[in-house]
């Protein structure tokens, strides 16, 4: 990470990743194979089977540590390319693709929490981040590189989607 700050400048983002897999389905298939595992309940279940089924999940993520670390890279992986739109294999930004727009570099630090589960803190070096950054502390050119960076900002937001709840 600081060969990064030496080579790009500061990064513009920092963002957290934690999947859940306390009763994450995709663990307890693994760890059962294909068939053996039932069906997740239906949210709207009795609050005894939704408890019943949190329980053995969280028993199955404790003696399945390895299915849990193959899981958080797999999410890490969708991360990556569809969230930040980098292309792993030619280690390049995907042009207007990601997210949080073209990124020059990225990079991620795993930490275990108290509870046993992994997350990544992602720092994000924007393309022209460090130009915007440098010009709004310059009288002369701050109302432009402000507008910049609202425009920016906007981008984001509008790539924010907002999907309604199921019944």
């Amino acid at each position: 990470m600081f060969a990064m700050v030496t080579t790009l400048g500061l990064p513009c983002v920092l963002f957290t990743i934690t999947p859940e897999d306390g009763a994450n389905f995709r663990i307890k298939v693994m760890a059962s194979g294909d068939a053996g595992s039932d069906v997740p309940p239906s949210p709207m279940s009795d609050e005894e089977v939704l408890r019943k089924y949190i329980s053995e999940s969280q028993t199955t993520r404790v003696e399945n540590p390895g299915f849990c670390s193959v899981d958080f890279e797999n999410v890490i992986a969708i991360v990556v390319e569809h969230i930040l739109g980098w292309d792993c294999k030619e280690h390049v930004n995907k042009p207007s693709y990601g997210f949080f727009g073209d990124l020059d570099g990225w990079t991620y630090a795993v930490e275990e929490q108290g509870r046993k589960t992994l997350h990544a803190h992602f720092l994000l070096w924007v393309k022209g981040w460090n130009k915007i950054s440098q010009n709004l502390g310059t009288v002369k050119d701050r109302e432009r590189y402000e507008m910049q960076l609202c425009k920016y900002a906007d981008n984001i937001r509008f790539k924010c989607k907002v999907y309604p709840k199921r019944m």
